[in-house]
């Protein structure tokens, strides 16, 4: 399970990893990275999308992950199934992520047929090809 300070809740927050940072796809999933350096500058708590981490304000962000599981992957029973393998998955990479890195996860209908370790497998890959482990 994802500590709540490594989950990603804000709408804002997903947007600057889908639109704003860099993906690659696997067989079963998308990785969307968005990082301090592939953002906005204005911080998605004063309204902006993305993160910064200025020199006045030392606390540096924990990396957070969010997963976007819709319906083309399954019925309710099949989707959620899915987002729990994910969650395991990535909780097991977030120590390794960057500092402030905003990771998203996407489920593709293919996910429904992988077992635990394929799709962390594949989740590892994604996220070591764009420089975030």
């Amino acid at each position: 399970m994802l500590p709540a300070r490594n989950r990603m809740s804000s709408s804002r927050d997903f947007g600057a990893a889908v639109k704003g940072g860099r993906r690659v796809g696997r067989r079963s999933i998308v990785v969307h990275v968005a990082t301090a350096t592939t953002s906005s500058p204005v911080p998605a708590s004063e309204g902006g999308p993305g993160l910064v981490v200025s020199a006045v304000d030392p606390v540096v962000p924990a990396p957070r992950v969010g997963l976007i599981v819709s319906k083309a992957v399954g019925n309710a029973v099949i989707r959620h199934s899915v987002a729990r393998r994910l969650r395991a998955a990535a909780a097991s990479v977030t120590a390794e992520l960057d500092d402030g890195a905003l990771v998203v996860i996407r489920a593709l209908r293919s996910a429904a047929d992988e077992d635990a370790n394929e799709l962390a497998a594949q989740l590892r890959s994604g996220l070591a090809k764009l420089g975030a482990l």
